[in-house]
């Protein structure tokens, strides 16, 4: 049933969603305790002009979040795509991309996402943090590298002394970034960000402010956009 569903939307590629992300260089990360404010969470930073909306695995029942809101029109007109994070096997990888999703990000490396996502057409962003991980995930074929947990290990500062000698890196900034840390980090050198609770504000959500969500994903999305 779930292939169906997915069958009759057209696909986005692995080109469109590393267009989408070399443009908005903003990733929303949705780590909720349900399923509905996961669904809730969502639909505010899509309004927001948020392209690309990670549902984490950790959502409970996650698939068939991601196999609504893939298939959801407004979600569509939008221009939202939804990938899978936290994705932690290959099992889970093909199980993401099943459901509907278009990339997928771990926080850790993974080869058998990368395999399963290619295999697919999908983009992928591993979670690394030390140089050798770095390495081995763009000789994997990662699209893009997760730094994690990147503000546990130093920051900005961690991702200067990285580029010294990793310059052709992808790296991206992961974690709770808050809305004034963005431009450190693109002096730093990310390429870009995926940022949960600063982004779609727990707080705003629990009192049902979904206009001061989507408001405040809308600053962080004019701050990490290209022009």
């Amino acid at each position: 049933m779930i292939d169906v569903a997915i069958s009759e939307r057209p696909v986005v590629l692995r080109r469109d969603l590393i267009r989408i992300f070399s443009e908005d260089r903003l990733v929303a990360v949705i780590r909720t305790a349900t399923a509905e404010v996961a669904e809730t969470a969502a639909r505010a930073v899509a309004r927001a002009g948020v392209r690309l909306v990670e549902i984490t695995l950790t959502v409970p029942d996650a698939y068939e979040l991601i196999t609504r809101l893939a298939t959801d029109e407004e979600m569509r007109r939008l221009g939202a795509v939804i990938g899978a994070g936290t994705v932690l096997s290959g099992a889970q990888a093909e199980d993401s991309l099943i459901a509907g999703a278009r990339f997928l990000v771990s926080p850790a490396l993974i080869p058998e996402m990368i395999e399963a996502a290619r295999s697919r057409d999908a983009m992928t962003m591993p979670g690394t943090m030390t140089a050798t991980e770095m390495v081995k995930a763009a000789e994997l074929g990662a699209d893009y590298i997760k730094v994690y947990p990147l503000a546990t290990i130093g920051g900005p500062d961690y991702i200067t002394n990285i580029r010294r000698a990793l310059q052709h890196l992808p790296l991206v900034a992961t974690g709770n970034i808050e809305y004034d840390e963005i431009p450190t980090y693109f002096k730093a050198g990310v390429v870009g960000f995926g940022i949960g609770g600063p982004l779609i504000r727990p707080d705003l959500l629990e009192r049902r402010d979904l206009g001061g969500v989507t408001a405040n994903a809308k600053r962080f999305l004019a701050a990490t956009r290209r022009s």
